[in-house]
């Protein structure tokens, strides 16, 4: 494909028009046509688009613009996560590449069917889990990997704090009409407003926000895991119906010069808390590393035995000191530059610290975080349609994130440890 890809967008809700935003950041794309069922979301992203250049005609059903609009190369689908699977179906079956939103879908057959859809029609799909895009993991992976900072991984942990339920209202001169809703499979414009916590639309928050890390902990891993459990529920918000939190312990075959081993991590969502935000945190035998979309978190410890690594010349030192009781006037230590992102403050004059300097650095400034996380998976996306390279995250690799967080819902709904074989991620 060269020239202009002529792209829809399906579901002009926030996040839609913040992917419509990062995408005409990408020379060489242009919105022909924007899908919504809301009559507010429909204007509000035309504007957006004739504000940037681009002329797209509005519609209400996906379906009318697959038939009507001629020349489309491309879909992006950002609507409830049940609808993903019927609508990136027919836009694969339309001839379309699809970029198309997390959670594939509610159920691991309607991830599946996707999937078959793409092969048969020889049409991309990749499913948008940024990080893999994101170079600020690419380069992790490497630290891991090659420069062997962390030596043999023997735990992970992540979690994602926040998401906060507040009901979403709307312009009351916008609701849209019963009939509409009814037709949509919405009862009510609650329902529409605040899909992400109702069971028809959604798996909840695991799936939401989780299978973000836990596809992280995959790729960085090297394979789906092999085990979960978990429990969580309903136990702080009177509203709606899906849990508020969840804890889940995962279990990996993890190779490493040769043998495979197992390795375990834990994962935590909260929605009454922002404490911590999100970030993922590895760690080695000789040291941990903090991972996290947000550029001011983040950092490489290496444990005191550690030989000297030669990949340390190329790190930032934070010159914290260690007493035995603190490190720094503040206490501060590696969990916090991970967790929250601070740095130490300087020593006020004349104040030492005695002992050890803890071996902390920075993480790695690279080129591209002043880039949106999503801009580079969008460029990705692109780059494939017109030959210029490969998907990062092709369907397939998606259907095994989306089946981990499904399972881990499975097994917090049933009380126990789910085993996970090879069959369960087969396409």
């Amino acid at each position: 494909m060269s020239g202009d890809i002529h792209v829809a967008i399906i579901g002009a809700g926030r996040h839609g028009r913040d992917l419509i935003n990062w995408c005409m950041d990408i020379p060489g794309v242009r919105f022909q046509a924007a899908c919504d069922i809301w009559s507010y979301a429909q204007k509000y992203a035309a504007g957006l688009l004739k504000k940037r250049g681009h002329a797209a005609a509005v519609y209400e059903d996906y379906r009318d613009m697959l038939a009507k609009e001629k020349g489309l190369d491309a879909a992006i689908i950002a609507t409830p996560d049940s609808f993903h699977a019927d609508q990136a179906i027919a836009c694969l079956e339309s001839g379309l590449h699809v970029y198309c939103e997390k959670e594939m879908h509610t159920t691991i057959d309607g991830a599946r069917r996707m999937v078959k859809a793409s092969r048969d029609r020889k049409k991309l799909l990749q499913i948008g889990r940024q990080h893999r895009s994101n170079p600020r993991y690419t380069l992790a992976r490497q630290y891991i990997y090659e420069k062997k900072a962390l030596g043999r991984i023997t735990s992970v942990f992540g979690q994602w704090h926040g998401h906060k339920r507040v009901p979403y209202t709307w312009p009351a001169a916008y609701a849209i009409d019963a009939a509409t809703l009814k037709r949509y499979g919405f009862a009510s414009m609650e329902e529409h407003r605040n899909w992400r916590w109702l069971e028809k639309f959604s798996a909840g928050e695991i799936a939401n926000l989780g299978s973000h890390q836990i596809d992280v902990f995959n790729w960085f891993l090297g394979s789906p895991p092999k085990a979960v459990m978990a429990t969580g529920g309903l136990d702080y918000y009177n509203i709606f119906e899906l849990y508020d939190n969840a804890e889940c312990l995962f279990a990996w075959d993890f190779a490493w010069e040769g043998k495979t081993r197992t390795v375990r991590g834990t994962y935590n969502v909260q929605t009454t808390t922002d404490d911590g935000g999100f970030h993922e945190v590895f760690t080695g035998d000789q040291g941990s590393m903090g991972t996290s979309e947000d550029t001011t978190k983040g950092g490489i410890f290496r444990e005191e035995e550690a030989s000297p690594a030669e990949c340390e010349r190329d790190l930032t030192s934070l010159g914290i000191r260690y007493s035995g009781y603190y490190a720094s006037p503040t206490g501060y230590m590696a969990w916090a530059l991970f967790r929250y992102g601070m740095r130490p403050p300087p020593l006020p004059p004349n104040v030492y610290v005695s002992g050890r300097q803890l071996r902390i650095y920075e993480f790695p400034s690279i080129a591209g975080d002043d880039k949106p996380p999503h801009w580079h998976h969008l460029k990705n996306f692109f780059d494939a349609a017109r030959g210029q390279g490969k998907l990062n995250c092709p369907g397939e690799v998606g259907f095994q994130a989306c089946v981990s967080a499904l399972k881990a819902i499975e097994a917090m709904k049933a009380g126990r440890r789910l085993e996970l074989k090879p069959d369960d991620f087969a396409i």
